[in-house]
């Protein structure tokens, strides 16, 4: 995903259903302005690289200048979408023209702001449209990441899910490449190839951000929080956190609690 392309004006927040009973004529994205569509029932068929695919709820379908809407939808299930229009100072693209919402209920608390608030004449538009943008684009981006991490080879998938699904990171990268069926080596080559880092990098970045999440929302022991974040000792600790954050754990603390 490049730089988020700021929109100038939100030029309209409505709900689309689709008709049952005859075709729909697809839009025409005009110079200037984006239009973003996100599924809320029913399906829809859509195109992408030569293939057409089946999509549903959670869908988001991000336009562009001189692209078209969505239109292919069964007349047994016709969709229903948010569609939000933007004006933006660029035609270029900054997200994927497909993606998804990450979460269910979140989704509908949305919709129904977004709609409520863009037809309260009370509300700011300036701040609306930024709002409304950023969260759109947030999804997207969230969503092309799950994407990138589902089409990782399973021995890579099975080597980050030890990491997220270990309580204390004590283990090693050999205990990586045990767990992952392969060899130390071929876990290094599919981790510089889909992450650009080595294992060992990787393990210490995530060491260190979990450092950070439980130094800024806790009153643990920092030597505790050392342990059991995989470092041998608390000098390591120290070493590493300071090279990368240019600071003590301590004094990261003192900065990110908000009573600090």
């Amino acid at each position: 995903m490049q730089g988020i392309n700021r929109p100038t004006e939100l030029l309209g927040v409505s709900i689309f259903i689709a008709p049952a009973n005859r075709p729909i004529r697809p839009v025409e994205i005009a110079p200037g302005t984006e239009i973003v569509e996100v599924m809320i029932g029913g399906r829809i068929f859509f195109e992408q690289e030569g293939t057409v695919r089946e999509y549903e709820r959670g869908t988001i379908f991000w336009h562009t200048a001189g692209e078209y809407t969505i239109f292919r939808t069964p007349p047994d299930d016709p969709y229903r979408c948010l569609a939000v229009r933007f004006r933006v100072p660029e035609d270029r693209r900054t997200v994927p023209r497909v993606s998804g919402w990450s979460s269910e209920p979140a989704l509908d608390a949305f919709v129904d702001e977004a709609v409520g608030r863009f037809h309260d004449e009370t509300i700011d538009r300036t701040y609306l449209c930024e709002y409304v943008h950023r969260r759109l684009f947030w999804e997207s981006y969230i969503c092309s990441r799950r994407n990138a991490a589902a089409a990782y080879p399973k021995p890579l998938a099975r080597a980050l899910a030890m990491m997220r699904d270990t309580k204390v990171l004590t283990f090693s990268v050999r205990d990586m490449a045990l767990r992952a069926g392969v060899s130390e080596p071929y876990l290094y080559a599919l981790f510089h190839k889909h992450l650009g880092v080595s294992p060992h990098q990787y393990l210490l970045n995530y060491r260190l951000r979990l450092a950070r999440i439980r130094l800024a929302g806790s009153d643990d022991n920092i030597k505790t929080i050392s342990e059991e974040c995989g470092f041998e000792n608390l000098e390591s600790f120290y070493r590493a956190f300071r090279r990368t954050s240019g600071m003590p754990p301590g004094e990261y603390r003192r900065r990110q609690q908000p009573n600090g």
